[in-house]
């Protein structure tokens, strides 16, 4: 991709863990408590089917028709960007990039997501990158065609056609054969951002916002009590591993329980972009950060890593924490993930 200014990882991992204003359980956890808020209080919650995943708003205000607003107005804001980002909509923007090797002139929030990007990218050295989505389909298109893992000739020639994403002013190409773009691994927090942003416009200073295991939080639960938030057992997703609290921010889950391929879960979504595998080491990796669609692009850039090497890089950013679960039953936590 076109380069943008330079910024070291230090300076990245400060600015990522305050920026903006999984998987944790996707609709119960967010009702945590609610039931104890009193007449003076006002739930407007719903949830609904959206980029493939279920999105999830609770507002809580005094007055019920701010909160039936807000959290309207947040659906709104999210349901406008999802033609953007969802690589699986064929008239998309991204799904157009990667079918015709061109757009033109891009919307603000792509633009703004790619700069992130790029930003992980580097202070990952490489663990995160959008142009991996040649060696994904080739997981995916070889479990579905044959029931096995492509062979290495294929993994090859996906890892070639990887780099091959160039934006500019003008528009953004793929510049390589077979080139393609996936940010799977952050429009879901950028979402929830973007939502949250438009139900603190409307007036709601109570929100949580949680996208398939994205989840961002706007203030205290009304009644001066943080979010009650469950981190899920890979093991057994539906069931919480550990519940955490949060007033602030936002925090993403990967795991390989999410999208795989194979009964073992050895064959995922997330693979290492450096030699097209799928890392083992882990089952999942929960990243809290000032932004969801850094929490996400964190836990996706953190699963590739080795555990410690994770914990290690979560643990030099300011506001950055993380819990990293490996498959065989250890756990890796920075000092301040539960918070």
């Amino acid at each position: 991709m076109k380069s943008t200014p330079k910024i070291n990882r230090r300076s990245f991992l400060k600015l990522a863990g305050v920026a903006g204003a999984a998987a944790a359980l996707p609709l119960a956890s967010p009702a945590i408590g609610l039931a104890g808020l009193g007449r003076k209080q006002h739930v407007a919650q719903q949830t609904r089917m959206m980029m493939g995943t279920l999105v999830s708003i609770t507002v809580v205000d005094a007055s019920p028709a701010l909160a039936q607003d807000a959290m309207l107005q947040a659906f709104a804001s999210i349901d406008g960007l999802s033609p953007i980002f969802d690589r699986h909509n064929s008239g998309g923007l991204v799904a157009t990039l990667n079918a015709s090797g061109r757009i033109g002139e891009m919307p603000p929030a792509l633009r703004q997501v790619l700069t992130l990007c790029q930003s992980v990218q580097r202070a990952s050295n490489g663990a995160f990158d959008i142009s991996v989505a040649p060696v994904v389909d080739a997981y995916k298109n070889s479990f579905a065609a044959t029931g096995r893992a492509p062979s290495d000739e294929v993994i090859q020639r996906a890892l070639d056609a990887m780099g091959g994403v160039q934006f500019s002013a003008s528009g953004m190409s793929l510049t390589r054969q077979g080139a393609g773009v996936t940010l799977d691994g952050v429009a879901k927090g950028f979402m929830v951002d973007q939502g949250l942003a438009a139900a603190a416009k409307a007036g709601a200073k109570h929100v949580l916002i949680n996208a398939g295991g994205d989840i961002g939080v706007l203030g205290d639960r009304g009644n001066g009590q943080p979010w009650r938030v469950a981190i899920s057992d890979p093991d057994n997703p539906t069931t919480p591993k550990m519940v955490i609290n949060m007033t602030q921010g936002a925090v993403a889950t990967s795991g390989n329980y999410e999208v795989y391929f194979d009964s073992e879960k050895l064959y995922h979504h997330i693979v290492n972009p450096a030699n097209g595998a799928c890392p083992r080491s882990d089952a999942s990796v929960s990243v809290r950060a000032g932004s969801a669609a850094m929490a996400d692009a964190l836990s996706t850039a953190c699963f590739v890593m080795e555990p410690k090497a994770a914990r290690a890089f979560l643990a030099q950013g300011v506001g950055l924490d993380g819990l990293i679960l490996t498959r065989q039953g250890q756990r890796f936590m920075t000092e301040g993930f539960v918070g």
